[in-house]
């Protein structure tokens, strides 16, 4: 669904007995910041860097614009290029006969959206366009969503997140407005986000969401 390496660095243990398909802007991703990201995450811990010994960027067999059509045999799956969210090169893959749609990080079940803002090493991330993103996803209404992180749910999900993300960015351009400082800003906000929902994980990409808002607002 896109390229970060919990998402994609495992594809190399499919080397010849699958097609590993991705979108151009998600090839890209790949190629620029790849191994910047293999290398952060392995940063992270002995756990994960453990995890990920061994590890070689995955190189896509087929690379697609918009859209992709895949035949599997009696079921069809669509692969979607989304433009700028979470990422560059998002996609949401569905399975239009029994009404399944796979996210990836555009939407997690029961955590505050993770913000990938890393200034000035990668500020790809768009708070705007990813809530313009779910809003369309929604309107979708599929039956089954596989979140990039969670259990797997319904509608309901796309509908937290389009939510989240509304309020994250009316909080956000409500106190630009004012004299207070961003810090005083993402304190206040993280304040609200957690009281309204306290059993969500995830609490630290609260700040980074607040972050890149105020990059987009300014901009």
């Amino acid at each position: 669904t896109h390229f970060h390496p919990e998402h994609a660095y495992g594809a190399q243990v499919f080397a010849g007995a699958a097609t590993y398909l991705v979108n151009r802007a998600q090839a890209e991703d790949l190629t620029v910041k790849g191994a910047g990201y293999l290398e952060m995450f392995r940063g992270l811990g002995e756990p994960v860097a453990r995890q990920l010994a061994g590890v070689e960027l995955p190189r896509p067999d087929v690379v697609y614009g918009q859209a992709h059509r895949l035949d599997l045999g009696g079921r069809v799956v669509h692969l979607q290029a989304t433009g700028r969210a979470h990422s560059r090169g998002d996609q949401v893959v569905t399975v239009p006969d029994v009404g399944v749609m796979f996210t990836g990080d555009l939407v997690e079940a029961r955590q505050f959206a993770i913000f990938p803002w890393f200034p000035p090493h990668d500020i790809d991330v768009s708070g705007t366009r990813w809530l313009a993103v779910v809003r369309r996803l929604a309107a979708e209404a599929p039956r089954v969503v596989v979140p990039g992180h969670g259990e797997v749910g319904g509608p309901r999900l796309l509908a937290d997140v389009r939510d989240y993300l509304q309020l994250l960015w009316d909080e956000t351009r409500m106190r630009r407005a004012g004299a207070a400082s961003e810090q005083t800003h993402v304190e206040e906000i993280e304040a609200l986000m957690v009281q309204r929902h306290p059993d969500w994980s995830g609490r630290e990409w609260i700040a980074k969401g607040v972050a890149c808002l105020c990059a987009e607002h300014t901009g």
